[in-house]
């Protein structure tokens, strides 16, 4: 498994709406073309789960922010077929492109990249903290465990402020009813939904889902604000910074 970084492109194969303004990029992983030009199959490319992309943009004009940004890779590494980033589309001239590409165009990525990863084979038990977008990566963590039948316990609890900005919710669901270990929690901060908790992130949310939380170990990500802010609910609780794993994205 080649999981250093390296400069590849992918044919683009289509994209879906997901929720307001959210899409899912599907782009071929069997015919990827490595950086000298030479044409190879999905061993060519493979992450681990919790690894992200630069994805690169032909745009005549970019904006001040260029013609690259950083995804997450939001489909598991055991999906053969395609790679996947899933993704708000703004008004930037890079979200313009991105949402504008056409079936079987070339775009170019260079990674895996992060140190966000997820070791399938531990079995210690795993608390995912996360909000909005931050999502992704542990969509695709959890659609690895799915498919290896995973024995670890997992608890995921994930912000989105309002139910119409909701993504992978009756996916994620559907792992959870087949996985006994694994329990999954989306709770809204400005709106209100069955089956949602409501507010954001907090102990007493924690300690609900998870009255042992000392024994998990931690990971959370999101925007520099939200990591800060769950990674510092977290330190006040009381679990040690070693047992803590963070990253943040700048932008998307």
């Amino acid at each position: 498994m080649n999981k250093s970084a390296n400069k590849f492109e992918f044919p683009f194969i289509k994209k879906e709406k997901i929720a307001k303004n959210t899409y899912t990029f599907y782009f071929d992983r069997v015919h990827v073309e490595r950086g000298l030009g030479k044409r190879g199959y999905a061993e060519d490319f493979d992450f681990i789960p919790g690894q992200y992309l630069k994805l690169y943009l032909q745009i005549e004009n970019p904006d001040a922010r260029g013609s690259s940004r950083y995804f997450t890779i939001s489909s598991s590494p055991t999906d053969r077929k395609f790679l996947t980033i899933t993704t708000k589309i703004l008004k930037s001239s890079f979200k313009k492109k991105l949402h504008s590409l056409k079936k079987g165009e070339m775009v170019s990525f260079y990674g895996p990249l992060g140190f966000f990863t997820f070791n399938v084979n531990s079995k210690k038990p795993k608390i995912f903290l996360g909000g909005g977008i931050g999502i992704t990566p542990y969509h695709s963590i959890l659609t690895s465990l799915d498919y290896k039948k995973n024995k670890a316990k997992i608890l995921l609890i994930v912000f989105f402020s309002l139910y119409k900005d909701v993504i992978f919710y009756e996916e994620l669901k559907k792992i959870e009813k087949e996985n006994p270990n694994i329990q999954i929690v989306y709770t809204l901060t400005r709106d209100t939904k069955d089956g949602f908790e409501i507010g954001r992130i907090s102990e007493e949310m924690i300690r609900k889902y998870s009255p042992e939380f000392l024994d998990s170990e931690f990971f959370v990500v999101g925007s520099p604000v939200v990591e800060e802010e769950l990674f510092d609910l977290v330190k006040k609780m009381g679990v040690s910074e070693e047992k803590i794993f963070k990253e943040h994205f700048s932008g998307y």
